[in-house]
Order: C-alpha cells, then sequence, then structure tokens
C-alpha cells in the first residue's frame, strides 16, 4: 500500500506543543503533599484488592478502551515521565470499561488532494448500548483497502497484530487496552492496567454503594447542583453561554437515578434509587469513576483537556454530598494531552467556502462587518432582560429581526458565498481530514512519536 508523502506548504505543523498542566516541575510535590485521609482503610483495602502497592504512591489516568490519538498517548507519556523523575511512583491507567463507545472502530485517511477520505475500520463488533467490558474479546476486522501513507500502513498492520494477539482476553475492553498498552509500551514502559468499573467491586465501591442506598435523594441533589454550577461557572468563561452539562441530572421530580449504569444483554440501563444494588452488574457513570480512583486508588491523576474540564464538577459533587474533608482528599489532578498530524496533503481551499461562515453571516445582522456592533448591542439587550420576561422575547424578536433584514439587503452577497460554499465542499471536506489530530496514534510516523514522547518526558527532569 502506497499514498501521498508530502502536506501543502500551506498545512498545518504534522506535530504541535504538548500540553502540560500545571507545569510539570511541580506534579511530583503535589502527589506527595499531605491531604486528609478520612478513609484510610477502605484506600488500603482497594489498592491490595487491586494488587497494587499499598504503599507507594500511585500515579494513575484512564481512557476508553481503544486504540487513541497521539493526544491521549500523552497521558500514558506523562506517568512514564513522572516515575522516570522519581522511580518510587507506581503508573496505573484504568480502563474505563463502563463505557459504551465505538472504541472498536478506527478511522483511516486514504488518497490525497481532492480523493483524500476518511475510511473506517471495525476491528471488533459495534457497541450497540453495551459498555466495552460487557462485550466479547475476539478476533480483529479486516481493513478496509485505500491508498494509504507508508506509517499508516504500517500502523494498519501494527493494530492487526496487537489485536489478535489479545484475542483471548475476558473482554473487548481488556482485548483493546491490552492492545493499546502493547502499541505505547516501546515508548511508555509497561503501565499496569486495571479495569474502573470493577472499583465498584473493591472495598471503595462498597463504599460509595453504602452511601448511595442509605441517602439517595441527598447525594443526586447535590450531584445536580454541583453540575449545574459548574455549568454556570464555565458559562462565564463563554461570554454567558450556557454549555450543557457534563452529566445528566439525576433528581428529575418524584424519580431518583444514582449515578449508576446497570448491564444488561440489550445495553446499560439507569439504575433507579431503591433497586437492588449488585456490585457484579452495576457499572459506574463518569464522575463516580473517577471519584472512586481519586479518592483511594491515586495519589495522582492525569486527565486530558476533556476529565480536566468535567472532573471539576466532581469536586464540587464530592464536596456536597460528603464534605469539605472527603473532597480534599482526592488526588489532584493534572491534564496532559498534544497534537500531532499526518502529513495527509489536501487541495488549496478558499476561505470564503467555508460553510461555518457562511452560517455565521447568515444568523449575523452586521453580516461580519467589525465597524457595525448591532449584533453585540442586541445580545446584550437579551442576556440583561429576565429569563421569561416580555422584554426577552422583545429583544430576542428584535434581533431575529434585525437578521432577517440584513439577509434581505445582502441577498445577492449572500447567494454568491453560498455558491462558493458548494464549489468547495469537496475541499472543506479534504482539508478537515488532512486537518484532523485524532487518527490512531500507531498510524503516525515513528520518529513524530518518539519526539512526542522525548518532548512529555523532558519536562519532567
Amino acid at each position: 500500500m502506497s499514498g501521498p508523502e508530502a502536506a501543502n506548504h500551506d498545512d498545518p505543523p504534522t506535530t504541535g506543543a504538548r500540553t502540560l498542566q500545571p507545569d510539570a516541575g511541580g506534579w511530583a510535590a503535589a502527589v506527595r503533599a499531605d491531604r486528609p485521609d478520612p478513609i484510610g482503610p477502605v484506600r488500603v483495602a482497594t489498592r491490595a484488592a487491586l494488587e497494587l502497592d499499598t504503599d507507594a504512591p500511585i500515579v494513575a489516568t484512564g481512557h476508553q478502551a481503544s486504540i487513541w490519538h497521539p493526544g491521549i498517548l500523552a497521558k500514558d507519556l506523562a506517568l512514564a515521565g513522572m516515575v522516570d523523575a522519581d522511580p518510587a511512583f507506581r503508573p496505573l491507567h484504568f480502563i474505563a470499561d463502563h463505557d459504551a463507545d465505538e472504541g472498536g472502530l478506527i478511522a483511516l485517511p486514504s488518497g490525497s488532494g481532492t480523493s483524500l477520505r476518511r475510511l473506517e475500520w471495525r476491528l471488533l463488533p459495534a457497541a450497540s448500548g453495551r459498555g466495552s467490558r460487557d462485550r466479547p474479546a475476539g478476533p480483529c476486522g479486516s481493513p478496509p483497502t485505500g491508498d494509504f501513507l507508508p506509517s499508516v500502513s504500517d500502523g494498519i498492520d501494527a493494530i492487526r497484530d496487537a489485536i489478535d494477539a489479545a484475542r483471548d482476553s475476558e473482554n473487548a475492553a481488556m482485548q483493546l487496552g491490552t492492545a493499546a498498552a502493547t502499541l505505547a509500551a516501546p515508548r511508555t514502559g509497561t503501565i499496569p492496567r486495571r479495569s474502573m468499573s470493577r472499583l465498584l467491586e473493591t472495598p471503595v465501591g462498597g463504599w460509595f454503594l453504602e452511601r448511595l442506598a442509605a441517602d439517595p435523594e441527598k447525594a443526586a441533589l447535590a450531584h445536580d447542583q454541583a453540575v449545574d454550577a459548574h455549568r454556570r461557572d464555565r458559562a462565564e468563561l463563554r461570554g454567558g453561554r450556557l454549555p450543557r452539562g457534563v452529566a445528566r441530572p439525576l433528581a428529575r421530580g418524584a424519580t431518583i437515578e444514582l449515578p449508576l449504569w446497570r448491564a444488561t444483554p440489550d445495553g446499560r440501563v439507569p439504575v433507579l434509587a431503591g433497586e437492588t444494588l449488585d456490585p457484579a452488574t452495576l457499572r459506574p457513570r463518569a464522575l463516580l469513576a473517577t471519584a472512586m480512583a481519586r479518592l483511594v486508588a491515586c495519589d495522582g491523576f492525569v486527565h486530558g483537556l476533556g476529565g480536566g474540564v468535567y472532573d471539576a464538577a466532581m469536586e464540587g459533587w464530592i464536596r456536597r454530598w460528603l464534605g469539605p474533608e472527603h473532597a480534599e482528599s482526592l488526588a489532584p489532578v493534572f491534564v496532559a494531552t498534544a497534537t500531532c498530524r499526518l502529513p495527509l496533503e489536501a487541495p488549496p481551499f478558499d476561505p470564503e467556502g467555508d460553510p461555518t461562515r457562511l452560517h455565521r453571516l447568515r444568523n449575523d445582522p452586521d453580516l461580519g462587518r467589525p465597524e457595525s456592533n448591532l449584533r453585540p448591542r442586541l445580545l446584550d439587550a437579551i442576556a440583561s432582560s429576565p429569563v421569561g420576561s416580555p422584554e426577552r422575547r422583545a429583544a430576542f424578536r428584535a434581533l431575529r429581526l434585525a437578521i432577517d433584514a440584513a439577509r434581505l439587503a445582502n441577498a445577492e452577497g449572500l447567494a454568491a458565498t453560498a455558491a462558493t460554499v458548494r464549489s468547495q465542499a469537496g475541499r472543506s471536506v479534504a482539508r478537515t481530514i488532512a486537518t484532523d489530530r485524532t487518527w490512531a496514534f500507531p498510524l503516525h510516523a515513528a520518529a513524530d512519536l518518539d519526539d512526542l514522547a522525548s518532548s512529555i518526558r523532558a519536562a519532567f527532569r
């Protein structure tokens, strides 16, 4: 298999800067810093149940079972860098096997220029709503035929070999997790894997389940308040625009859900207050999963950018539900990620043909003119009016009328922009593929991965 080998001069660099937050020089001290230990016996018993060193500091990370992109690999590389700098640390990777994601599906870039396209390779059968722990391991599916970069061809072979070597694993999660660990090991060293959902079957899981069963309403209300407060805090950083909450509400009128899923043959279903809590059939939701890990199973946890955002809501939940001492006992969080791109050749692209630009223009009474401030004035009028008030409705109508008037007055220009978008559609898709940072890490050139590993490890020296 062969394919394009050079990128356009206008393309972004194939390897971008890695991100470590806060500065890596302070991670070890944060791991070793004194914290409250309100459930010390549970911590010791949980680590023993996981067959972990009960005395050494444990630095952990976690992710869904898949062959991840380099930004996720950066988390394991950060653990390796911490262990290099302080050999007393013990690394650990939790496989988030409660998630019903499509970890067995990999995207592959094929072709170059206007022929650049995204192919799909199904390593394992579809999730169909089941968590990866509840899906079977099996033989690796055959990759599609394509026009691939040499590094992509080599990566396909390596992934297939790793998946097939782990085909006798307990489940799809452990198969994918073992394969990812094997592929990463030349740069990360050996990092033990553990099932995150099985934390519910350890002492810390029993500790949480007892408290959820004793007062489910308290847990649910604290959860929802924390998620809502986190959402509003984030809105302040987004100009007042409320983002989606990082977790679905648990309290819905008279119905109280627990932060748990129940595994069934047909997929995961919510667990309601008052239902039997059998740890063998339960799977934690995201906030509970990292709460268990950070409360007792590790002394430092490395997240990616997304986890670094949502786990702040978890901290608020624990503080509201269990109290300040438990919240302050949570292991500190660090963030590691990176951007690596494949050297894919994209066709020249006219920015005037960006469909997002057309969408913005069609919904902007200023039509993108920087000298006009009609849009911010209208938005301010909406934001400053009480929710549900006549004034707010009137302000919203004024914005819509201004948009309609701008569209009518500039119909010819918008039509020309729309025509450009249509003419550039194929190029826009190819450009998106060429700039993607989420290709599986084994598809990248070994030298690029070596550079990433060296960069991250160097930050801890």
